[in-house]
């Protein structure tokens, strides 16, 4: 049976509402796909044009880690939390413990995911156009 957050511990974590900030974000996410599909769909990808696109999404995607600083910071306490409230049951405590920062991470790293399928997606594009890999491609 899956956890649903029911069962988290319901604590005030202090934790920033971005709701707005995060769907700011996906609308950035979003019209930068829609350049990469029209990239795509024309075939003209350059030097140029992946340099504007990777920067974009490098931009979004340096965003949302700020904006997730505040999930990590709370790892700690709310393992703890967990450990106290279910010091009997140590696998249920770990279990609900790593759902539970799982959740609160989740709709940064929905963002971020699809910030790195953009990356992806630029990078094959420009190798299946140009043969080769882009310029910014080495470190």
């Amino acid at each position: 049976m899956p956890i649903e957050t029911k069962d988290f511990i319901q604590a005030d974590l202090q934790l920033p509402n971005y709701e707005n900030e995060l769907s700011k974000a996906d609308s950035q996410i979003e019209s930068i796909k829609y350049k990469l599909e029209i990239i795509i769909y024309k075939k003209n990808i350059n030097d140029k044009l992946h340099d504007l696109l990777y920067e974009q999404t490098c931009k979004v995607l340096d965003y949302v880690g700020k904006l997730s600083n505040p999930a990590f910071e709370i790892e700690d306490l709310l393992e703890e939390m967990y450990n106290i409230k279910f010091k009997h049951t140590p696998e249920l405590a770990k279990k609900l413990w790593l759902d539970h920062y799982e959740h609160i991470h989740h709709p940064y790293n929905l963002l971020k995911n699809r910030c790195y399928k953009i990356l992806t997606d630029l990078d094959k594009e420009y190798v299946r156009i140009n043969k080769i890999y882009p310029p910014n491609w080495k470190i």
